[in-house]
């Protein structure tokens, strides 16, 4: 584990409660203790470079790669090569060539005076395609790179059981939206034709990466491949809230702070965004909310395409059950029939149809499922001891993570006392926007009216083509309506919090004035600030 924490003893581990236990280091070697009780464990690493001590104790690279999160934060050290740390690898459509060429650019950065290149940290923050595809896509690349440690969130543990429940329910929520993209009964109208879209849509983020050059990998391939990665290198993390201050080996006066994902079940959930949400001004924008019933949407769904015992026709009834339909052809139809043709059949009445009306339901489901994963959101924040600023990651951590930072503390670095992480986010002078600016992925009150810094920046990182042409089709139109990114209210409200600090991956978009006074630069592949 590259990483140290104030205390005494061997190497801390989180539990659930936030609060530390000791135990060996990574592979059961106990580490050596530095002065003051700290301790450092340290895999090999290339030979040490000999330099000064940069005037900037951190570089945030923001990668202009397309729609996905990729930043690269590099931290001086004295006499050796800068500490790399990695946060995510992932796109919406871009092409294996492509990523495998950013890939290369990450690779040469990190070549260490060895000259073998090094990412000391790779962290993940959750199992979506614009997280995570590229390490699918630059398989070969990552290959070459040597890899000192990997964190997760704790809810991609392996062996945890709250962790492997949630992954069953995302699991069976997409197996239940792919059946209903394929079911029969999803209809063929231009309201069937955009919900079919619109699931297609939403479902990418978990999809599998079709566009490798050789095999088809999904992104459970991509975790899998980093938690090898992180076991090979004898220092994988999965990491909870109220983990820390860690300590980046070698970097003096950074510690990081674990926020999210949440250990409350009910806060991964807690995603729809309500009108008292808007009323209370909790966030920027009224979202698209209501409770979903998935266990009545599958059973619909399987009861479709199912013919009756003994053959026969299949159940058309939907959205109503069997014993409460009348067939066409059945005993009660006749007392009906006349009725029926003048107006549930009739030309010009087919708003009174309620056939496909059930499968509205997969839309929210579909949402649902984005959601809590947005919500398993790993969560660093990244403070500078000798100012005190902060720079915060929250990967695309939805509404639920946000609220359960409220709870979250930390013991305090001299053993006296706690620090709040609502402390270290009013603090914050570099904020990576969540979820690429929608409208709920980044708290009002709670969230950006609580970074008070007069210095703060925000990155960006989005595609405004891509998201206005993988988004939601409109059904009287059939075409794409597009994501709203960033969400006007929520741009707006950055703008003037960041006084135009406000920062774009997006290649097309112009670095403001007030940016590059910042320190912000700018190449065709990249974004950076020192600080």
């Amino acid at each position: 584990m590259p990483a140290k924490q104030k205390t005494t003893g061997t190497t801390p581990r989180a539990t659930s409660t936030g609060k530390q236990k000791p135990s060996t280091s990574p592979g059961g070697r106990a580490s050596k203790a530095t002065p003051g009780g700290r301790k450092t464990v340290k895999a090999g690493r290339p030979a040490a470079r000999k330099s000064k001590q940069k005037s900037y104790t951190v570089r945030v690279r923001m990668y202009r790669h397309g729609l996905g999160d990729c930043h690269l934060l590099s931290f001086p050290r004295e006499g050796r090569d800068p500490f790399h740390l990695l946060i995510d690898f992932g796109v919406l459509n871009r092409d294996a060539a492509f990523m495998r060429s950013i890939a290369a650019e990450i690779e040469e950065t990190v070549r260490g005076a060895s000259k073998k290149p090094r990412i000391d940290l790779v962290a993940v923050t959750h199992e979506h395609k614009d997280h995570v595809s590229g390490f699918n896509q630059a398989r070969d690349v990552f290959d070459r790179i040597e890899i000192g440690a990997v964190w997760m969130g704790w809810t991609e543990k392996p062996g945890d059981k709250d962790a492997e429940k949630l992954a069953h329910a995302r699991k069976l929520a997409a197996t239940q939206l792919r059946a209903a993209l394929a079911s029969p009964r999803a209809g063929k109208g231009a309201a069937a034709v955009a919900r079919k879209a619109n699931l297609t849509g939403l479902l990418q983020f978990a999809a599998a990466d079709n566009t490798l050059a050789a095999g088809r990998k999904t992104i459970a391939d991509a975790m899998a491949y980093l938690r090898e990665r992180g076991r090979n290198a004898g220092a994988i993390e999965y990491l909870k809230p109220g983990t820390g201050p860690l300590e980046l080996d070698g970097v003096d006066g950074v510690r990081v702070y674990v926020f999210g994902p949440p250990t409350d079940r009910a806060a991964i959930k807690r995603s729809t965004v309500t009108q008292t949400m808007q009323d209370e001004g909790v966030v920027y924008h009224l979202g698209r909310g209501g409770d979903l019933a998935m266990a009545a949407n599958v059973a619909a769904l399987s009861a479709t395409d199912n013919p009756r015992p003994g053959g026969g026709e299949t159940d058309t009834q939907q959205p109503f059950s069997r014993k409460h339909g009348i067939t066409r052809s059945g005993p009660w139809w006749g007392s009906i029939a006349k009725y029926v043709a003048s107006t549930y059949d009739a030309s010009g009445e087919e708003w009174r149809r309620i056939d496909d009306e059930w499968l509205g339901a997969f839309d929210q489901l579909a949402l649902q499922l984005d959601s809590d994963t947005n919500n398993t959101s790993l969560v660093l924040a990244f403070e500078i001891v000798a100012t005190g600023d902060v720079l915060l990651f929250v990967g695309d951590a939805q509404v639920g993570n946000w609220q359960s930072w409220s709870g979250v503390e930390f013991d305090a670095p001299d053993g006296k006392g706690k620090v709040a992480a609502r402390d270290l986010l009013r603090r914050t002078v570099l904020y990576k926007v969540g979820h690429h600016a929608s409208h709920n992925a980044t708290l009002k009150t709670g969230g950006l009216e609580d970074m008070q810094s007069g210095r703060l920046v925000g990155f960006i990182p989005l595609d405004r083509e891509t998201a206005a042409a993988q988004g939601r089709t409109d059904p009287s139109t059939g075409k794409p309506s597009g994501w709203e990114m960033p969400a006007k209210a929520l741009y707006k409200a950055l703008k003037k919090r960041t006084g135009n600090r406000l920062v774009i991956s997006d290649v097309k978009e112009k670095l403001s004035t007030e940016a590059a006074a910042a320190g912000v630069r700018e190449t065709d592949t990249y974004v950076e600030i020192m600080i």
